[in-house]
């Protein structure tokens, strides 16, 4: 895809489609928009006269230039209330830009800046945000299904912005650059979590981080510990997960180099590749979702694969203990005691809350670097799904100051989080009668904290815990999220380190 910036004024771009934004109930349009509409025959001021288009947010109309400009044709995206317009609005808008132009089969297109920025956003920001949602409101995942001609998701060919002024040509430079390689780097863990589970297993996972080590050997180092590895670090907790399966168990690690005495996070990705529940089995209804339980892993990747391209000023170290949850003869079952990494003692007290498990000895794996902060990423409990629903991820933090710059991060990316407590009085649902710990509460409620609190015994570190099973996937079309794998949590954690600080 080829970017260009283009400064002249908008009857004279030659594009397939103009895209121009406009606010709802407004009929006196920003000097450029004049410009096109007198062009136009005031083609622009008839239809919001006449009600055909309104400016409410998301709202498209397309409209034919019959030769009066360059384009061949223009789109009318709406942003909504200019007092409520934010970066969310802007984004609803992008998306809504992105759908029409699959339907429309556009491959050139050029969209006009708006003069008003949302909230919260500079030039920059805001073109990096359009950037992203252009190219995510067009994401499909279409590899191993028939597409008919007229249904092929229609690639950009290139894309023009357009400056409200000169002055602006800078930041957009930089803002699309840095909206392209997040959008490609969420559209790569999409992909990775698009995958059906018999193709998407633990080694593929691995694969992935090893070819990302080989796409950027400067930056970073990638290794992966087979089961002998996995052994001889006493990763007890892992294993037991992966006794049941066929398929070889991994633990991989990347290391980021991205700047001498800059501090060094640690990010742990879940990646069970397909969870039945083990023994205690999941009912059947839904259960090929489970594809999605390695969403952790593919944020962790697209978070290091983003961090290369942006050369992010931060050392990381990626985390990702990888297997399937299968029954068998030889999987772990209920009231079994495994020695996890850290030496503690865990009793299973349910087969199926084995992500809390793998991460614990990944967690304490993490311990050997010495962060200065650890975050991991994991699709880990229903129960945050009926408490936040499927648009907002719990975040447990052990330490209060981090709570500010990730409602930050939240505001900056879309991408919503809710803090969660880690109930010290609940401490008492995860203690065991024959081991240090068990791996479910003795209560069947607040699940979420309980396993937040099992957790919270491997790690030492300033940690973030996101509890992101309700928005790796999503079930319904959102703007610039299609059903599927989202690669939620990707730009939220960008956002967070790039200004990051002991």
């Amino acid at each position: 895809m080829n970017f260009s910036i283009n400064t002249s004024a908008l009857s004279k771009i030659q594009t397939d489609l103009l895209v121009v934004q406009l606010f709802e109930g407004e009929n006196k349009f920003e000097p450029k928009t004049r410009e096109l509409d007198a062009a136009l025959d005031g083609l622009i001021t008839e239809v919001v006269r006449y009600g055909d288009f309104t400016g409410k947010s998301g709202q498209t109309l397309l409209l034919f230039t019959a030769g009066k400009v360059a384009a061949r044709r223009v789109l009318l995206v709406g942003l909504g209330k200019r007092a409520s317009y934010d970066l969310e609005k802007h984004r609803s808008a992008i998306a809504a830009s992105a759908t029409a132009i699959q339907k429309y089969r556009i491959k050139n297109l050029a969209v006009a800046s708006t003069i008003v920025l949302p909230k919260r956003a500079n030039m920059e920001t805001a073109i990096q945000n359009l950037m992203e949602c252009l190219l995510l409101g067009g994401y499909r995942f279409e590899e191993y299904k028939k597409i008919e001609p007229e249904d092929q998701t229609w690639p950009i060919e290139s894309i023009q912005l357009l400056p409200a002024k000169a002055g602006d040509r800078g930041a957009i430079i930089k803002g699309a650059a840095r909206g392209r390689i997040l959008a490609e780097a969420v559209a790569y863990a999409r992909d990775l979590g698009n995958h059906p589970s018999n193709v998407a297993t633990p080694a593929h996972l691995a694969k992935h981080a090893v070819e990302l080590g080989k796409q950027y050997p400067k930056l970073l180092k990638a290794r992966v510990f087979g089961r002998a590895e996995i052994k001889k670090e006493k990763m007890g907790a892992l294993l037991a997960v992966a006794q049941g399966s066929q398929e070889e168990p991994k633990f991989i690690i990347l290391e980021y180099s991205g700047k001498r005495n800059a501090p060094t996070v640690a990010l742990v990705g879940k990646g069970i590749t397909f969870d039945s529940g083990g023994i205690s089995i999941k009912p059947s209804d839904k259960m090929e979702d489970m594809k999605f339980d390695m969403a952790g892993a593919a944020t962790v990747l697209g978070i290091i694969k983003a961090a290369c391209e942006l050369r992010l000023p931060i050392n990381l170290i990626a985390l990702i203990p990888a297997t399937e949850n299968l029954p068998s003869g030889t999987a772990i079952k209920p009231g079994d005691i495994v020695r996890s990494r850290s030496g503690k003692t865990i009793e299973i007290a349910n087969t199926d809350a084995e992500g809390r498990l793998v991460l614990a000895d990944a967690l304490d794996y993490a311990k050997q670097y010495n962060p200065s902060l650890v975050i991991d990423f994991a699709t880990l409990t229903g129960a945050i799904v009926a408490a936040l629903g499927d648009d907002i991820a719990g975040a447990f933090v052990n330490s209060d100051n981090l709570v500010p710059k990730l409602h930050a991060a939240a505001a900056a990316t879309g991408e919503k989080i809710w803090p969660m407590p880690l109930e010290p009085e609940y401490d008492q649902f995860i203690k065991s009668d024959f081991a240090d710990l068990r791996n479910i509460g003795t209560v069947r409620f607040a699940d979420a904290i309980n396993a937040a609190n099992f957790l919270k015994n491997f790690v030492t570190a300033p940690w973030i815990h996101l509890d992101i099973a309700g928005v790796a996937w999503a079930t319904r079309e959102k703007p610039y999220r299609p059903k599927g794998a989202t690669g939620t949590g990707i730009r939220l954690a960008i956002e967070f380190l790039k200004n990051y600080k002991k």
